[in-house]
């Protein structure tokens, strides 16, 4: 067998031969090249928001709800920190900084809709390699969390103190009832005008920018270095804004009044708004 291998081999053209030899060279180097590439190519954190983007108004004042996808490649990554910034482009210029007041997942509820499960205050986690993490940001205005947080305080204090005052009300006792009915409206509109009073949304073009701070170690070097890396996401928000969230604001005001004064746990779904013209702008 020996013999034959080496009688095809001598008989084969010079050509063949030197053909065989480049062809074997070129492929070799190929694959070293492939892995040094492999090899000296930076690990990095990829995050891009989506166009799920939306506020509503919570007990802690304005939120905008933010999606994102996140990407490590080539070794896992640490994320440390998020920060948030809200820039409104026409008109007067505004830039808002925002704290992620929570972090979480969109997940598929048993009847089909999507629901959202907040799990975290901290932004420390960990995206594992080559695995792309969903995540979800409530982003709420810093600046006007707490005055919106005590006016939501001073709604209910007043709820409750407006239910024992009339707790012993006869639907029969006319005036009563009636008074009960202007108290409570009252309560409604003083506390949707001095909470829409801290809500800072308005008419016009908005970029939301998400940078996220994170430790990753080197292929090369067991050597974990701090980076960053940003997304970005605008939206047009239109001028029949701020009456939907009064109008919207007054229904969810009023659920939590039925509820009160019923002793009854209805759902009470926060004022909503989606923006327009949401475009994803990837770096």
């Amino acid at each position: 067998m020996d013999s034959l291998l080496l009688q095809t081999a001598t008989s084969m053209p010079d050509w063949m031969v030197v053909f065989s030899f480049l062809a074997s060279l070129v492929l070799t180097i190929v694959v070293l090249a492939e892995t040094c590439c492999r090899s000296f190519r930076k690990a990095t954190l990829e995050v891009v928001l989506t166009r799920e983007v939306f506020y509503r108004i919570l007990d802690n004042g304005e939120c905008l709800y933010a999606n994102a996808v996140l990407v490590a490649y080539d070794a896992g990554a640490l994320v440390q920190d998020i920060e948030a910034v809200l820039s409104k482009h026409n008109g007067a210029t505004k830039t808002f900084t925002l704290r992620i007041a929570q972090i979480g997942e969109k997940y598929r509820a048993s009847d089909g809709t999507y629901q959202f499960s907040f799990h975290s205050t901290s932004p420390l986690s960990f995206v594992p390699v080559n695995s792309p993490q969903r995540i979800v940001y409530i982003c709420e205005q810093e600046s006007y969390a707490n005055a919106t947080r005590s006016s939501f305080l001073e709604f209910h204090r007043r709820l409750w103190e407006i239910k024992a005052r009339y707790e012993p009300v006869q639907a029969a006792d006319e005036t009563m009832v009636m008074q009960l009915f202007q108290d409570l409206t009252a309560l409604r509109d003083e506390s949707c005008t001095e909470i829409m009073d801290q809500v800072q949304i308005e008419p016009g073009e908005y970029e939301l920018t998400v940078k996220v701070k994170y430790r990753q170690k080197g292929k090369i070097l067991p050597v974990s270095r701090n980076k960053s890396a940003m997304s970005s996401v605008r939206f047009s928000v239109m001028p029949e804004v701020r009456e939907q969230f009064r109008y919207m604001l007054k229904q969810h005001l009023e659920i939590r009044i039925r509820n009160t004064l019923s002793n009854q746990t209805d759902p009470t779904p926060a004022p909503e708004y989606a923006p327009q013209n949401i475009q994803e702008m990837p770096r």
